[in-house]
């Protein structure tokens, strides 16, 4: 039965729930196996105009997700973010999932019961000239590669392109190759 309260899906074996570091999270409930599917990202289709005018009102600017250079998917308001379990997964530079085209993110790894599902926010944006806003938040994974600081620039990585191989957002995969054959 579908719950039409809901713009997104997470995976029965998921949990959210408050992290001691930075608020809300998901963590495994059951052993998640590689490649399984975690969640899958719904909400408003947004254009980068659309972001652009969302900026003086009751917007959830870095809620949403980048799915082309063009367009993004997310929340409008606030109040519908209980809506969209997916944007209580938190980004980490050692992630234990990935993407699988623009709205599936899938686990990269086995993940072990009362872990936190995460995803690095390097798969999903990039810097484009048409927005307002540019991308930049300070890091508190934690991890031994952390980064410090995560911006728009970091698909350009190339230990990054090498390591989430497969696992960008389909538009990034794309990019990537192109910049690989100049």
């Amino acid at each position: 039965m579908t719950n039409k309260n809901n713009f997104s899906w997470l995976s029965p074996s998921t949990n959210p729930k408050k992290t001691q570091k930075y608020g809300m999270g998901v963590f495994a409930k059951n052993i998640i196996k590689k490649g399984e599917l975690v969640s899958v990202i719904g909400g408003h289709i947004l254009t980068i105009e659309n972001e652009n005018d969302l900026m003086n009102n009751d917007y959830v600017s870095d809620k949403w997700v980048e799915i082309s250079e063009n367009f993004s998917i997310g929340p409008i308001k606030k109040s519908e973010i209980p809506k969209m379990k997916h944007v209580y997964i938190n980004h980490s530079c050692n992630p234990n999932c990935g993407f699988k085209g623009q709205i599936f993110i899938i686990a990269m790894r086995d993940i072990q019961i009362g872990e936190e599902i995460t995803f690095d926010y390097s798969m999903i944006i990039a810097s484009n000239t048409k927005s307002k806003s540019y991308f930049k938040m300070k890091c508190l994974c934690g991890s031994k590669n952390c980064r410090g600081i995560i911006d728009e620039e970091g698909w350009k990585i190339p230990e990054l392109q090498k390591k989430y191989k497969g696992y960008f957002q389909w538009y990034l995969e794309e990019k990537i190759k192109k910049l690989k054959k100049k």
